[in-house]
């Protein structure tokens, strides 16, 4: 009876060992963690193939996995009026790995290797951006490249190419005739014109050669011409004397043009006050008067200049005075004779 005993309990030793190994087995290969999370959401057009519980990794390194993959039907966003992403995905990231992930983060959806299991990549971003937090708005994801829809499409291209080629094999053989047809034409023709042909390519490279001799020359004569360059150097200094001169020029104009204005505005004053017969009849007479006037004024002009022709010939009182050089002697020797002896104006002896 004690033998049975023990041998039961041996056997539940064994094998409870063998139930924890079994479970540490299970949690191992669930990649069950106990770490600290957070979430945050991802949104794609189309994530591929990628299912709920695929890793999340940081250049190859799992930092969580998706939890939860969500259908959001094109919904409309009613602040922007764009539709949303088709797809939401919740993921679950550990905490210590949270100061890696900034919010310009890239998140896209890779494989592992060329045949293996799809799981989400994160690049995390530059350091001086915001860390993303589990409050953040939804990261819009990069989708993956639709393998299966370019092999669709080519096969669709491929079918139509196909089809259209079947349809139309008539219209292709007698197009690809034609094509022969012309193409043998051409050659016959060049065949039968190959000593023409062989002198048009000799003129050709005849005007080639008395062509660039011609640039050679236009260069050597209009181009590296000191006298253009000089020429060129006069006209550069002319028209930045005249650029700046033209400032003043310009003042000066408008000087004139204001000067104008006025002496215009004054002469259309004086018209206007002219132009009656009253103010006309005042004017004639004006100007008559002032004939008469410098009539008067050349007779007595031409009479002071005939006294005056008689004085320098020393005729009559004043010009014996002014041109009898003795008389002037005489009478400057009376006047100092009074200045000294005044008494004689009353006395005589």
């Amino acid at each position: 009876m004690a033998s049975s005993r023990s041998i039961e309990v041996k056997v539940g030793i064994l094998i409870l060992p063998a139930l924890g190994l079994l479970a540490a087995f299970i949690l191992v290969m669930g990649g069950i963690n106990f770490q600290p999370t957070y979430s945050i959401l991802v949104e794609f057009d189309n994530p591929g193939g990628v299912q709920t519980g695929a890793p999340v990794k940081i250049a190859g390194v799992k930092v969580g996995k998706i939890d939860e993959i969500s259908f959001q039907g094109g919904r409309i966003e009613e602040s922007t009026g764009r539709r949303l992403p088709l797809v939401r995905m919740k993921v679950n990231l550990e905490k210590r790995y949270q100061e890696s992930i900034r919010e310009n983060a890239l998140f896209y959806v890779t494989t592992q290797g060329v045949l293996g299991e799809q799981f989400l990549a994160i690049e995390p971003g530059s350091s001086d951006a915001p860390i993303l937090t589990e409050s953040s708005k939804p990261v819009r994801g990069l989708d993956p490249p639709r393998l299966d829809m370019l092999l669709a499409e080519s096969y669709e291209l491929l079918h139509g190419a196909v089809t259209a080629v079947r349809e139309n094999k008539q219209e292709l053989s007698e197009t690809f005739t034609s094509l022969r047809t012309t193409l043998k034409a051409t050659s016959t023709l060049l065949n039968s014109n190959q000593d023409r042909l062989d002198r048009i390519l000799a003129n050709v490279e005849n005007a080639t050669v008395e062509g660039n001799e011609l640039l050679k020359n236009v260069n050597e004569k209009y181009v590296d011409n000191p006298k253009i360059e000089k020429i060129i150097d006069n006209v550069d200094s002319v028209s930045t004397r005249v650029a700046a001169e033209t400032p003043a020029l310009l003042a000066d104009t408008r000087v004139v043009l204001a000067d104008g204005k006025v002496a215009v505005a004054n002469t259309r004053r004086f018209t206007d006050s002219i132009a009656n017969e009253e103010q006309a009849a005042k004017i004639k007479k004006v100007v008559d008067d002032t004939s008469t006037l410098l009539s008067k004024a050349n007779a007595t002009a031409s009479d002071a200049q005939y006294m005056v022709s008689q004085m320098r010939k020393g005729r009559g009182s004043v010009g014996a005075l002014l041109m009898d050089e003795q008389l002037f002697d005489d009478l400057q020797e009376m006047v100092r004779d009074l200045k000294h002896n005044p008494w004689k104006f009353f006395w005589r002896e």
